[in-house]
């Protein structure tokens, strides 16, 4: 079959999201990134949000130069916000058809845009594609999905109807995701009551539409010790968890069938467990509850119930939990 190549004045423009918080360690390295990206048109939105380094001068340092060549806005703040919040103010500034959520301590492959519009344009009705990515961690580097020497998948990677999936586990990165604006903007964007965004608006995209898969290595993702991930299970003060407890709340009443409570079962159990090891116990009285609406029993129950009830703080055993 001959695929058709798209000339510049055909393709479709893409914003690209960019949001800081403290990373001037990456910024720079993050930034060229989206410059060596293969594929025009991209129009860039940089925010920083409230950074106390040098992340908002390398910022607007790096506007000065690439607007010579890119459409560069930006919203630099002086005082820290609700990311979500942060973001659909952004978002507002975005022409694309498509959009990155892009943070400034990852890293985009340069081929990563080209693909996943090439994949959208292929599947007009889905709502947003992702791929595999690098995961760098401690110096050391894996990909997302397991994959052989040869680096190919070892396992199918499920994609298109996928809400089950999303709802159970942790299938997809949501930083390699790019999201069809016009579908995000009929979700209601971003729901600024949460401290992080990409649970709840996988799930809510993955109930409405489909969700493809390109097989690709299309981001480096960055952990280190001031991720914002490192704060979901922070022991005792976890800002996110509550999230998560509110997005597991939204799916029981999203739910349609038996088989998706059994989805959202395996992820109360996951979440509970997380809130109990980092003794965030209030958060773990919700799971409790939740778990009880899903008629949950067992052994692991009476475990986690008990746990939840006598508040036995073991948190000092996971020492990374801080």
């Amino acid at each position: 079959m001959e695929v058709k190549v798209l000339k510049t004045a055909e393709k479709p423009l893409v914003s690209i999201i960019c949001t800081s918080f403290n990373h001037e360690e990456f910024i720079v390295e993050a930034l060229r990134s989206i410059q060596e990206q293969t594929y025009v048109p991209i129009e860039v939105i940089l925010i920083d949000n409230g950074s106390k380094d040098s992340s908002q001068k390398l910022l607007q340092d790096w506007q000065k130069n690439a607007s010579k060549n890119l459409e560069v806005k930006s919203i630099i703040r002086s005082q820290t916000i609700n990311y979500c919040k942060s973001f659909n103010e952004g978002f507002n500034l975005c022409n694309g058809k498509y959009f990155l959520d892009f943070s400034t301590d990852d890293f985009l492959l340069p081929e990563h845009v080209s693909n996943c519009v090439e994949k959208l344009e292929a599947n007009p009705t889905s709502s947003a594609v992702f791929s595999d990515a690098y995961i760098i961690s401690q110096n050391k580097k894996k990909s997302f999905y397991a994959r052989s020497r040869q680096g190919d998948l070892k396992i199918p990677v499920a994609e298109g109807w996928v809400y089950e999936k999303v709802v159970a586990s942790h299938h997809i990165l949501s930083s390699t995701m790019m999201i069809r604006s016009a579908y995000f903007e009929d979700l209601g964007r971003y729901d600024e009551s949460l401290a992080y965004e990409d649970f709840d608006i996988i799930v809510r995209m993955a109930r409405k539409y489909p969700i493809v898969f390109s097989n690709h290595l299309g981001v480096k993702k960055n952990e280190h010790p001031a991720s914002f991930s490192r704060e979901q299970y922070r022991a005792k003060t976890s800002r996110m968890l509550p999230s998560t407890l509110l997005v597991c709340q939204k799916i029981f009443e999203m739910n349609k069938s038996a088989s998706e409570n059994k989805a959202l079962m395996k992820r109360v159990f996951y979440e509970w467990r997380q809130a109990l090891i980092s003794s965030n116990f209030k958060v773990a009285f919700g799971f409790l509850e939740l778990s009880e609406k899903l008629s949950a029993k067992g052994g692991l129950h009476l475990l986690y119930s008990y746990w939840t009830k006598s508040q036995l703080d073991l948190s000092m055993f996971f020492p990374n939990r801080k």
